[in-house]
């Protein structure tokens, strides 16, 4: 016993990041650009007067705690229809959400507002929407090689009691320093699409998305890609076996002379739900090297909208990809502002980014959402305070998209609600393909509307009907057909949906 004890330590810890041997990020601009500085970037976004209003508190049914969300006062108008949306959604899982709406301000202002409703309602999150203002941290020397760094950091809202500091240059409102708790308290995500385009339209779209995929109809191939550049292969490995305790289907591809960006293109157009992706950048791209690192080329992030892939979750281990401060905001953001995909993405705003994914990864596979895997992983780091690596590596790290997301989707694949609304399960009938059939078995404790909807992977409605059953048990048959035609084998979701409540289930094809 003594000696499986040591084994599984040096399983659980034999891999801890090893900050002395792992290259580090670099930005990777062909063009040499740099990043903008924090007095760039407040000559854009000058300090206005702070307002501040309370929305109605929605009360859940207490299965789960509260949290808020923070809106631009700007556009809580223009998007009260898809916030009702949203807030209904999280009502129903059963949260309390404590909305706000904001304009103005320093980040101190937002901060004391969030201590507010955490010590007053115990929140543990919040999701920032549109121009809120941003934290800003500065090093010295950055990593000790790179010189003076400046950067976004949302750390700042998330650490509630800790003591930020401001030395380096007393009154130019950058934080230098962070003592103290340092854990975090909350975890905090942003929406934030300026420069893409129309702020109002995008941020329309997402929440068309969010929804969609909380009801599983943007619910993707339970598959992650894991794609890393040559610097970083020793370790591919098992980063992505910490991928897998989210998605056990894991894509995994590193080879020093083909991951390309040509590569990375068609990789990502295979539908899967999470997208790792590993290598050296900047706000607007990815680099590739080949060649024995010789040759290179380029993802750009324009290219997250243009392709529009079938994806909805990223970590983008990618020198500041995540800035979304920068001009013509980040990739992280173009990842989650596309047309019909993306949903949430987690990186860095400066040079560095996630290690020890485990404590992201695991939390995740266990069932938590995006913001509570985040902060958990914070958590980790800064238990036993940071090193000057670790803040170099991480203080950059944010969340982009709906924090209250779950990867894996919303809706259990059989569930019996709280009403007693209905089970099912499915019998699959071979035979003539042109009569094969799929059987949903309903037992409704009310008489109900239902709804049945067939999607492929990618989102396409392939069957919809709707119809009026009485209680008692109902087998409803699905011709596995379109238009006539009999469906290729491959993957499918089957969503229905009565007064009361819905599932979805996977249904895979085979003749």
């Amino acid at each position: 016993m003594k000696i499986l004890c040591v084994f599984l330590t040096m399983l659980l810890f034999g891999y801890a990041a090893d900050y002395d041997r792992i290259p580090l990020l670099q930005w990777a601009d062909p063009d040499g650009s740099q990043p903008e500085s924090y007095e760039e970037w407040i000559t854009l976004h000058p300090v206005l007067d702070f307002h501040h209003t309370v929305q109605e508190v929605v009360s859940g049914d207490g299965r789960l705690g509260d949290i808020a969300i923070i809106t631009d006062d700007n556009m809580y108008s223009t998007l009260i229809n898809e916030l009702a949306q949203l807030i209904q959604n999280l009502q129903s899982e059963g949260y309390t959400i404590h909305p706000h709406t904001v304009s103005g301000g320093t980040p101190e202002d937002v901060k004391v507002l969030l201590q507010t409703l955490y010590y007053g309602n115990a929140i543990e999150g919040a999701l920032l929407i549109g121009n809120i203002p941003v934290a800003w941290f500065e090093i010295a020397d950055d990593f000790g090689s790179y010189g003076y760094a400046d950067f976004p950091c949302d750390l700042f809202f998330m650490d509630l009691d800790g003591t930020w500091l401001d030395t380096m240059s007393t009154g130019n409102n950058k934080y230098d320093g962070h003592t103290g708790n340092i854990t975090p308290e909350i975890y905090i995500s942003r929406l934030y699409p300026s420069g893409l385009g129309t702020d109002s339209l995008l941020l329309k779209n997402y929440f068309a998305k969010d929804n969609a995929f909380r009801h599983d109809t943007l619910l993707l191939t339970q598959r992650a890609l894991v794609f890393v550049d040559d610097d970083w292969i020793p370790w591919a490995g098992w980063w992505a076996e910490n991928v897998s305790l989210l998605y056990n289907d894991t894509l995994n591809y590193w080879d020093a002379e083909t991951t390309r960006a040509t590569v990375y293109r068609q990789k990502i157009d295979s539908v899967q739900s999470w997208i790792s992706v590993f290598a050296h950048s900047w706000p607007q791209g990815h680099q590739f090297a080949y060649n024995n690192g010789a040759s290179y080329d380029f993802y750009y992030a324009n290219e997250y909208t243009s392709q529009n892939p079938p994806a909805n979750f990223y970590n983008f281990f990618a020198c500041s990809f995540s800035r979304y401060t920068s001009s013509g905001n980040c990739g992280g953001s173009r990842a989650i502002f596309n047309q019909n995909y993306g949903v949430g993405s987690i990186g860095s705003t400066k040079t560095g980014s996630m290690l020890d994914f485990e404590y992201f990864y695991e939390p995740l596979g266990q069932g938590a959402n995006l913001g509570t895997a985040f902060k958990d992983w914070f958590t980790y780091i800064t238990g036993n305070g940071v090193t000057f690596d670790e803040l170099c590596w991480h203080y950059g790290m944010t969340l982009l998209g709906d924090c209250y997301l779950l990867p894996r989707g919303h809706t259990p694949a059989v569930s019996e609600n709280t009403q007693g609304v209905f089970v099912q399960n499915t019998v699959r009938v071979l035979g003539n393909p042109v009569h094969e059939r799929l059987f949903a078995t309903l037992n409704l404790i009310h008489e109900s509307t239902v709804e049945i909807i067939l999607f492929s992977v990618d989102g396409r409605k392939i069957i919809h009907d709707e119809d009026h059953f009485s209680a008692g048990t109902h087998t409803i048959p699905v011709v596995l057909q379109d238009n006539g035609t009999d469906l290729p084998n491959g993957v499918y979701l089957l969503h229905i949906a009565t007064n009361k409540g819905s599932f979805t289930e996977k249904i895979v094809k085979i003749d």
